[in-house]
């Protein structure tokens, strides 16, 4: 049987630390997704992730069901991203393509796979042309299918506000992607 987040939420507040491994196994490529993109690289995101993971534990009391356990932690792991970033600015700054990896693996013939694999490489470098809470906002929109609700949640902004930044993120990546493609040509 598939449990409730409620269900396992309040399993875990009783003492059962199993369910709370659930929980984390449910939303860990969720918050991972957060992570990076403040923190640039598998290492620093994974450190993130666990920070959050052990806040979310120790907080998990003060869940209210006012909105949904995803959208909640979605908001912990910005909050926990934007205060690892204040912190740790030097590792921000330096080139960590090999690392941008959110990687989902399809199986495509070799032809397939190598154009995959630049499309992937050029979407990436776009994404990371955008400033740090327009890139979370596409990435929770068009790859969590996040509703605008809840981005605006997880962000602390308007709905008006991350409608606003999904807009100029769009319009800003047909600009940057374009000069891209050319590059990557010549």
């Amino acid at each position: 049987m598939n449990k409730s987040d409620i269900d396992l939420i309040n399993e875990t507040v009783s003492g059962d630390l199993q369910s709370y491994d659930i929980l984390m196994i449910r939303y860990q490529e969720f918050v991972y997704t957060i992570t990076f993109n403040f923190g640039k690289t598998k290492e620093n995101a994974l450190d993130i992730t666990q920070d959050v993971f052990l806040k979310v534990y120790k907080k998990l009391n003060t869940f209210k069901e006012n909105s949904t356990f995803k959208t909640w932690i979605g908001k912990v792991a910005y909050n926990e991203s934007v205060n690892w970033s204040k912190k740790n600015k030097k590792f921000l700054y330096q080139d960590d393509t090999d690392d941008k990896k959110n990687e989902i693996h399809i199986d495509y013939n070799p032809e397939d796979q190598m154009l995959v694999s630049e499309n992937k490489a050029l979407l990436l470098r776009c994404l990371f042309e955008l400033n740090t809470k327009y890139r979370l906002a596409v990435v929770l929109r068009y790859f969590e299918n996040m509703s605008i609700k809840e981005i605006a949640v997880s962000l602390t902004c308007s709905e008006g506000v991350v409608k606003n930044m999904l807009f100029r993120s769009i319009q800003k990546l047909k600009t940057i992607l374009p000069s891209l493609q050319d590059g990557v040509k010549s």
